[in-house]
């Protein structure tokens, strides 16, 4: 029986996260249904089907109001708790169809909690863009507000933009010209702006601040963006601005805190050889029911 349930994603704490309702059986529903649900609750929606691939448990599509995304990662964890509490998930990893491709996804109960994580692709990026007035610009700031690293495009899913800044109180004090925003976005082929701050950096550990400006997804602003997360670990380890180590380097980043819905995210990448071989997103998710 097809059910509506609301989880939150990634919350710091009270009031925090990314809120994403996750449909069950939600094959029949058409693209416009569900575009419908993501548009009435102003949130990215994830919906969840038969798989249309024999070595995909499930199939996941992704709303936000005006469209389809490829994957949300935030959707993903949200998703994956509700199958594991219900019940209807028993064993780690599955591999789930999305619109990138398969994605493998792990659980685990840890300290009595639940935490998802979810694969991500090779990293990606794109020049340095050293003409930085109009991105300096869309955001409200002036040349001294950069910090010394690359801006510059970064994926492991999504591209977003990476804008490193010099302390919090610049990154809480943003006021971005949307417009302007929005159009740099076109131009860098981009699916957002991610200004962030490197706060703490040590072997394998990182700890960043960000906010999340999509293009023209329905909403000025993201609490809480597992892939552009990933982006900016990759980006930091693979550019060599921050300490790395053979195996597994984390990220955690802080996101939602300048909206009042504080948020945690960690992103992590795997080294070998000196070299990225493997990206994923680590969140836990709140989970209860709600009427449909």
């Amino acid at each position: 029986m097809r059910e509506t349930i609301h989880t939150i994603v990634f919350q710091e704490r009270e009031g925090g996260g990314n809120p994403c309702p996750v449909t069950l059986e939600a094959d029949g529903m058409t693209e416009e249904e569900m575009r419908d649900l993501s548009a009435r609750t102003g949130e990215e929606s994830a919906f969840l089907q038969r798989s249309t691939r024999a070595d995909c448990a499930l199939r996941a599509r992704y709303f936000v109001p005006n469209g389809e995304l490829g994957l949300c990662v935030h959707a993903t964890i949200g998703a994956v708790s509700v199958l594991v509490r219900r019940g209807l998930l028993t064993a780690s990893p599955i591999s789930l169809e999305t619109g990138l491709g398969p994605v493998r996804v792990e659980w685990a109960w840890r300290e009595g909690e639940l935490e998802v994580s979810v694969d991500q692709f090779a990293p990606a990026f794109g020049p340095e863009i050293r003409e930085t007035e109009e991105i300096g610009r869309a955001l409200g700031i002036g040349p001294d507000d950069l910090a010394p690293l690359p801006v510059r495009s970064a994926s492991t899913s999504r591209s977003k933009l990476m804008i490193p800044l010099t302390s919090r109180a610049v990154l809480d004090g943003l006021r971005p010209e949307f417009e302007e925003l929005w159009s740099l976005c076109d131009r860098y082929g981009v699916s957002g702006f991610y200004p962030f701050v490197l706060e703490r950096a040590e072997a394998g550990e990182a700890v960043c601040r960000a906010r999340q400006f999509p293009n023209r997804s329905g909403y000025l602003e993201d609490p809480a963006t597992g892939v552009a997360a990933s982006a900016l670990s990759a980006y930091l380890i693979a550019g060599g601005l921050v300490p790395v180590r053979e195996g597994w380097n984390r990220c955690t980043v802080y996101q939602g805190q300048a909206m009042g819905r504080p948020g945690v995210i960690g992103a992590d990448c795997l080294v070998e050889n000196g070299a990225i071989t493997r990206t994923r997103v680590r969140g836990r998710a709140l989970v209860e029911d709600c009427a449909r």
